[in-house]
């Protein structure tokens, strides 16, 4: 039993079965392993008998489902291949569609423009530039310095954001979330820090800003979101956080963002698609 257990273990694939098993790249294989199957069968069928043929086509699925099973997938670079030939309407079957890098409604608000208004942004230096401006910094940070990331925390940016508690579902991924309120994505988080950020930004706007109460939640994430590009401090560790762009890939597609991270504690502060 040792032994099985022992050569079972050096076939699987743990970073593409269980939690991390990939659906699109499951059901290709599985199509391709019945096809394959189907194709032995009728040709063993035809050489020699129907029995014969089916105890071929069946080794073949059995083969073939064992080896998805273990690895995740039978054919090699299968993530390749979904990445390349498909579709991303055939891909969001599957919750796997890239997401939308804006949403329906938000392109009535410039987020800089307002922030520059509200006296949150400012010209840097060169004037080619945006840079906080130190007062907001002051209270944008002392409200960091008091936000967590507790379950207090959560409700009392919902009420910034003026969503009811209880219709409101968190998503964990991590140390990364996403809050959604009816099936409405309310806003996402790449990590504890961000939602820090946005916990002490969402207090100061609402005091300083007298539409806040006004605007749609898209609208108010979008603000957040904007200032978390210009965020010179970490929330986590206090280093200087750095911009910079890089290329994300996953078993179904790979695709460029622009993020913020902290180069000391490694904390994803914001992360879009370019």
């Amino acid at each position: 039993m040792s032994g099985t257990m022992g050569v079972l273990s050096r076939v699987r694939r743990p970073e593409y079965t269980g939690e991390n098993r990939c659906l699109p790249c499951t059901v290709l294989n599985a199509v391709i392993t019945g096809l394959v199957g189907l194709v032995v069968g009728v040709g063993a069928s035809a050489v020699t008998t129907p029995t014969v043929g089916l105890v071929a086509g069946g080794i073949v699925l059995a083969v073939g489902g064992a080896s998805i099973y273990l690895r995740g997938y039978l054919v090699p670079g299968t993530p390749t291949l979904t990445k390349r030939y498909f579709p991303e309407w055939l891909l969001g079957w599957f919750g796997k569609a890239p997401e939308p890098t804006q949403d329906d409604g938000e392109a009535d608000l410039d987020p800089e423009a307002v922030l520059v208004g509200l006296g949150a942004l400012e010209e840097d230096e060169t004037g080619t530039d945006l840079q906080l401006t130190d007062s907001f910094r002051t209270a944008w940070y002392e409200a960091i310095d008091a936000a967590d990331g507790d379950e207090e925390s959560r409700r009392r940016f919902l009420d910034l954001m003026d969503v009811a508690v209880e219709t409101v579902e968190f998503e964990e991924y991590g140390d990364a979330f996403q809050a959604y309120a009816d099936d409405v994505r309310l806003g996402t988080w790449e990590s504890a820090a961000a939602f820090r950020a946005d916990l002490g930004a969402a207090t100061v706007l609402a005091d300083r800003w007298e539409e806040w109460d006004e605007r749609p939640v898209h609208q108010r994430d979008q603000l957040l979101g904007g200032l978390r590009l210009f965020i010179d401090r970490c929330p986590a560790c206090g280093a200087v956080p750095r911009f910079g762009t890089e290329t994300v890939e996953s078993c179904c597609s790979t695709h460029e963002v622009a993020a913020v991270e902290c180069e000391d504690c490694g904390a994803r502060l914001f992360e879009t698609r370019t």
